[in-house]
């Protein structure tokens, strides 16, 4: 499994068809902070890479959902596109991991406060489809299985304050 192909699968999809969604919340979600994005799989080789470091871009370590040496990535809040990790490319939306391990698409009640198209009305289907496949592709492997298993516990969690 390499990030790269999950990458290539959502490809330029994003989620307003033919839009930048950035213009609805005047880019929000790249402002960068010190809450950063979880890195999947894969990508703390991508990010470790000097030039990715000179991008402003670097790594910690923390402990999410109960579990140690999760890879977070803080950034100063601008990159190029192609440049960005997974959780920013699926922005609004994160995956849901059934009992039977299927992963689906779900609205990420993280972005609420912030994504005018968190609860995924007006998302394109083509993105949500390519999200999914790449879900589907990532759940081959176990630890990005088990890392997606983690944040879908921890929307359901933050569900239950908010439904």
């Amino acid at each position: 499994m390499k990030i790269q192909d999950a990458y290539n699968i959502i490809g330029d999809l994003t989620p307003l068809k033919n839009a930048d969604c950035g213009k609805l919340c005047n880019k929000i979600c790249c402002e960068g902070d010190s809450a950063g994005m979880l890195l999947f799989p894969g990508e703390e080789i991508i990010f470790s890479e000097p030039k990715m470091q000179e991008k402003g871009f670097y790594i910690e370590e923390i402990e999410y959902m109960d579990t140690p040496d999760i890879k977070l990535l803080i950034c100063g809040g601008s990159c190029e596109r192609d440049m960005r990790p997974f959780a920013c490319r699926i922005f609004p939306v994160a995956p849901n991991v059934g009992k039977n391990g299927k992963v689906t698409v779900q609205p990420d009640i993280r972005a609420k406060r912030m994504c005018p198209l968190w609860n995924l009305k007006n998302i394109d289907i083509n993105f949500i489809n390519a999200v999914e496949k790449a879900f589907d592709f990532l759940s081959e492997n176990q630890d990005a299985l088990s890392l997606m298993r983690l944040i879908s516990a921890e929307l359901d969690e933050l569900k239950r304050f908010f439904y």
